[in-house]
């Protein structure tokens, strides 16, 4: 019998195939079709957020069963993680000094820059951080377990994207579980958000006017007394800029896209696995030669430029920000830490398979009743105030 527990690969490669089929049929529906420039780091992005899911239900398993909310010692379920969120900070480093590379001939618009990422970043976020606020109020069975003057502080720094602390909400001491505690990337991207024009000013023609300097230095010394200085995710984005400059270089493009290329994502990903921790040096050195091939092109044998893995992708963020909630809501508040703790691991990943269906569908919703209005606004937004566009 073919062993599908929660410890075995097997576990997370039915999960993937659970969420693929389910993406499949979203898209044999509704037949959406991805509009991102680099499709390749689109199909990336789908197998991202799932693998930070079945990362969190790995994790949940060892919790149950009274370990703590820990790392998996597995290196395959700890690199789904790690790796995971290494590449998303690639992704937006690429994606952004992309955008710096291509103004080099004119000013890049700061304040639209900030108002497109506000709109893309918030709507979903405050959703499910609502969603979180009304869970521990539930469990707390609508109580004030702090002052008025302690609750707004909370909700101000969670309101803050938790850019200076992650607070409990309301005394409730498992708020971080509630929603497997993602939210702790997101500083981090709004860090280098705000530390984009003192990268202009070293690579563009156009310097960014002194407000906008003033205030990026201003945020990164914040940020460095509130979180410390994180050598192993400045080094994830350092990496996911190497790719913005070597695009302009057709052979190595060329040898990117090839079946090499390939077979040398197959290699990184070996080399990955080796390791139980992506903040390794030679990890975090095979997680960016890996991303660099992705994002020159290659689509790994063609899988990531599949419409339904790209349809993955473009949902991928209410993935990320939902996921550990559905988890919450089935473990915790649905069938109780007591009863699921004497599932087998059969019983146990079968329950987990279930949920993917439900983490896949909300998480779509999430994407275009959310996620895409936002953005389509931000753009109404730039047109309004440039109409030559």
């Amino acid at each position: 019998m073919i062993d599908i527990s929660p410890l075995h690969p097997v576990f997370a490669i039915t999960i993937y195939l659970v969420a693929y089929l389910t993406g499949y049929t979203i898209y044999a529906k509704k037949k959406i079709t991805a509009i991102g420039r680099f499709e390749t780091i689109d199909g990336l992005r789908g197998f991202l957020a799932l693998g930070v899911f079945i990362h969190h239900a790995h994790i949940w398993y060892y919790f149950i069963h009274g370990a703590g909310w820990h790392a998996p010692k597995s290196h395959l379920y700890n690199q789904l993680g790690q790796t995971s969120v290494s590449l998303f900070f690639m992704i937006t480093s690429f994606l952004f000094i992309s955008k710096l590379l291509q103004s080099k001939e004119k000013p890049f618009d700061w304040i639209y820059f900030f108002i497109s990422r506000i709109c893309r970043l918030a709507p979903m976020y405050y959703v499910s951080i609502t969603i979180v606020g009304l869970i521990v109020f539930q469990l707390s069975e609508w109580r004030l377990n702090v002052s008025p003057f302690e609750l707004i502080r909370e909700a101000f720094h969670w309101g803050a994207f938790t850019i200076t602390t992650t607070p409990t909400i309301n005394d409730f001491d498992k708020t971080s579980i509630i929603n497997a505690g993602v939210i702790w990337s997101l500083p981090f991207e709004w860090l280098f958000y705000f530390s984009l024009p003192l990268i202009a000013l070293l690579i563009l023609d156009f310097k960014p006017k002194l407000i906008f300097l003033i205030i990026s230095l201003t945020f990164i010394i914040l940020f460095t007394i509130a979180h410390g200085v994180k050598p192993q995710h400045i080094l994830s984005f350092c990496g996911g800029a190497i790719a913005p400059f070597l695009i302009k270089f057709p052979p190595i493009i060329r040898m990117a896209k090839s079946n090499f290329g390939s077979i040398a994502i197959l290699l990184c990903l070996l080399v990955i696995s080796l390791f139980q921790s992506a903040d390794e040096t030679v990890c975090k050195m095979a997680i960016i030669v890996l991303f660099t091939i992705v994002a020159l092109g290659n689509s790994f044998f063609g899988i990531l430029k599949n419409k339904t893995v790209k349809l993955l992708g473009e949902m991928a963020y209410s993935t990320y920000l939902l996921h550990g909630i559905i988890l919450f809501s089935v473990l915790y508040l649905g069938f109780g830490l007591e009863i699921v703790k004497q599932f087998s691991e059969f019983e146990y990943a079968i329950l987990i398979f279930s949920i993917t269906p439900i983490v896949v569908i909300l998480s779509y919703f999430g994407f275009r009743f959310i996620e895409k209005p936002a953005m389509d606004y931000s753009k109404k937004i730039n047109q309004h105030f440039q109409p030559h566009k």
